[in-house]
């Protein structure tokens, strides 16, 4: 039997946004490019760290979006993206657009915590 291996990943959304990335997937729009406040990426929390999407949860109030993604194609496009969030333990994942239509393939689900 061959088993895909997979990963996940989080982003808390913001109050209304959750559905709307469920329903719509992200679109460039969405995480406009308007320096120096937008920088046009997309901010996940990366697999082992998904305490980062719980606190800005806090403030979002809306939910965690998981996105599971297989493991290879994590490994090709988005763990060259992972960093250390400000300066910690914690890893985030800015997705700029140009990888909107890969991440956009895999399953998402909304949970309210």
């Amino acid at each position: 039997m061959n088993t895909i291996q997979t990963i996940t990943i989080y982003k808390a959304t913001q109050k209304g946004k959750g559905q709307q990335l469920i329903e719509q997937g992200f679109q460039p729009a969405d995480f406009p490019y308007n320096p120096p406040n937008a920088d046009g990426k997309c901010y996940f929390a990366a697999p082992n760290s998904r305490s980062l999407a719980e606190e800005y949860h806090r403030y979002y109030k809306d939910g965690i979006l998981e996105v599971t993604i297989d493991l290879e194609t994590y490994a090709q496009y988005f763990k060259p993206l992972e960093k250390p969030y400000q300066g910690g333990e914690q890893v985030e994942l800015p997705i700029s657009h140009d990888l909107f239509s890969i991440l956009n393939q895999y399953p998402r689900v909304l949970k309210p915590r």
